[in-house]
């Protein structure tokens, strides 16, 4: 007997306990990010005039000041090969540059030729401010070193923070002195200011970092075991909705003691636009947290979608009472309009952290005008080209030019010939053409002044003398229903408005900072908090004409209905412009639109 059990020992070897998960980490390999060192050691061409300098506006952070053409390598290091990169830096610029614009470039050796690419980031917005430049790149075999430099541009550039990783996105600043928090661990790998940093993941995160990388969630996984609160904060980190959901779900059926796994699964719900499943899910979340008032405003936002006013303004003022410390009046901003509150309240909250740098752009913008021959442009804009626009489309361009005479009819295409757009926003708003539209308008007003006509408008009178009365009194027209809450497929702005170049500066700014449409009236958000946070920009628009905006969409209410002349006549005499649609149903060969499309209509101005 006691045979036959040494031979099952043998044969079954005791259980090992799994090896604990190792914490993954990141090395940032700029071996002086923050610039603590002597300048001597960091290796300045001598044509560059530098100097380590502080920060402005960031206590605590040193940067060098640059003035000089020429690329300032800060390092140099053996690539894996084959290995993905990202390099990443900020800089202040305290007014533009011009042309030539900083950017960061990497190049390298290969096989002991000499540094040949390179390969350049996006330049960086050239604009007073703070902004951050990035580029990721694989690097080819064969390759012994590799390089990582900042061009600083036609004048005085401050650089601050710069990080190199083996990464496939450029991740947030640290270097070996940063604090701990509650995601990360840092050090130096060796003398500190002086080596490569390193930060390794916290298993147990009391802040769970996003996003996270496939490695970084394996670890977290491993360590978390059958645990569902954390299972699903690793899984939306990640951005794998499936799995979130799954362990959300099991929070929920559990008892979800604090109403966080129905919190994320009514974001998701409004996300995929199942109103009714997050109304009931947000208002479980409420109750449980109604301090919690991103919860009331997620809710509010549900009952919008749901059309219940009444519940929207409700949910709206309990959050309200628990969000003490805005910046603006928010119950007077809920009395003006209920609809999409917390999208405005959080527009308003960004505006007013960076009103500072907002102004700063607008004023050195308004203080360096364009010279241009132009009076009064009017410019139209259809993405794909005007050739491949729908009948409407082109039959509205017509009108216009028939009744107006020259129109800068741009496509995307031809952009480039009248303003700078940032190759990261346009590489952002690729497809998104309602945002990247908005922004357009802005761009070419700021810049010329004129008149900004929908592609979808149908205008059958001159303009000028309509526009003429419009900026009488004010710099910049547009259609509204009340105050501040404005249309914006017609505008008409002088090149001196302070509004526009305000609110041109601003939705850049978003753009920059945030890169998220947040609200299909993102622009119209931000116009109308600008109105509330800036006293000259409010005056400026409260001193124009105000016309309303519903007696242009008279046409469109029945453009689909049969032909009548008398009732074309009078809608015409509405308004100066007429906001139209595309259709999506069928259309009748003698209904108003079908006229338009065809030239077979009569009004009489």
């Amino acid at each position: 007997m006691f045979g036959r059990f040494r031979e099952a020992m043998r044969r079954t070897p005791p259980q090992q306990p799994a090896p604990a998960p190792v914490p993954p980490s990141v090395v940032n390999l700029v071996p002086d990010p923050g610039f603590r060192g002597e300048p001597s050691a960091m290796r300045l061409p001598e044509s560059l005039v530098a100097e380590q300098v502080d920060v402005p506006g960031r206590p605590g952070v040193t940067g060098v000041r640059v003035s000089g053409a020429e690329t300032w390598f800060v390092a140099g290091f053996t690539p894996e090969p084959d290995a993905v990169y990202s390099a990443s830096v900020s800089l202040f610029l305290a007014e533009p540059l011009g042309p030539a614009v900083p950017r960061l470039v990497a190049d390298w050796t290969v096989d002991g030729a000499e540094f040949s690419g390179p390969v350049r980031s996006a330049p960086a917005r050239d604009e007073h401010g703070h902004h951050r430049i990035s580029v990721t790149f694989t690097v080819p075999a064969g390759v012994r070193e590799c390089r990582i430099g900042l061009v600083a541009g036609d004048g005085p550039v401050i650089w601050y923070e710069p990080a190199v990783t083996a990464t496939r996105e450029p991740v947030g600043y640290f270097d070996g002195s940063t604090p701990p928090d509650g995601s990360y661990v840092y050090e130096w790998t060796g003398e500190p200011d002086a080596s490569p940093s390193r930060r390794t993941l916290r298993l147990s995160p009391s802040v769970m970092p996003s996003p996270l990388s496939a490695e970084e969630a394996a670890a977290l996984r491993a360590a978390a075991g059958d645990d569902p609160p954390a299972i699903a904060r690793i899984a939306l980190a990640e951005g794998d909705r499936a799995a979130a959901v799954a362990a959300l779900r099991r929070v929920v059926k559990a008892g979800d003691p604090d109403g966080e796994a129905a919190y994320e699964l009514g974001r998701i719900a409004l996300e995929e636009q199942r109103w009714a499943a997050a109304e009931q899910l947000l208002r479980g979340a409420v109750a449980k947290r109604p301090e919690a008032y991103v919860r009331g405003y997620a809710l509010a936002h549900a009952y919008d979608k749901l059309k219940r006013r009444d519940d929207s303004r409700r949910a709206s003022a309990a959050a309200l009472a628990y969000d003490t410390k805005l910046p603006f009046d928010g119950p007077a901003l809920l009395d003006s309009d209920v609809t999409s509150f917390g999208a405005r309240r959080e527009v308003g909250v960004f505006l007013a952290e960076h009103l500072a740098q907002i102004r700063t752009q607008a004023a050195q913008r308004l203080a360096r005008p364009v010279d241009s021959t132009f009076d009064q442009p009017i410019f139209v804009y259809w993405a794909q080209g005007f050739e491949a626009a729908p009948p409407v489309v082109r039959a509205c361009l017509a009108a216009l030019r028939r009744s107006n005479g020259p129109v800068h009819a741009l496509s995307r295409a031809d952009i480039g010939a009248y303003v700078d757009v940032p190759e990261d926003l346009a590489a952002a708003l690729d497809g998104d053409h309602i945002h990247f539209s908005g922004l357009l308008r802005m761009a070419l007003l700021e810049k010329f002044g004129g008149i900004w006509v929908d592609a979808t408008c149908l205008v059958s009178e001159p303009l000028r003398p309509h526009v003429d009365r419009a900026l009488a009194k004010s710099s910049m027209f547009a259609f509204n229903y009340t105050g501040p809450y404005l249309s914006n497929w017609f505008l008409a702005s002088r090149r001196d408005s302070y509004v526009m170049h305000l609110w041109r500066a601003a939705s850049f700014l978003w753009w920059e900072k945030r890169g998220e449409g947040l609200d299909p009236l993102l622009h119209h958000h931000i116009f109308e908090m600008l109105h509330r946070l800036d006293d000259r920009f409010r005056a400026e628009w409260d001193d124009g004409l105000r016309l309303n905006a519903t007696p242009p969409h008279a046409l469109q209410s029945v453009m689909l209905r049969p032909y009548e002349p008398e009732m074309f006549q009078t809608i015409m005499e509405g308004a100066f412009v007429h906001k139209l649609r595309i259709p999506t149903e069928p259309m009748s060969s003698e209904s108003y639109l079908s006229r338009i499309i065809r030239g077979d209509h009569l009004y009489v101005a």
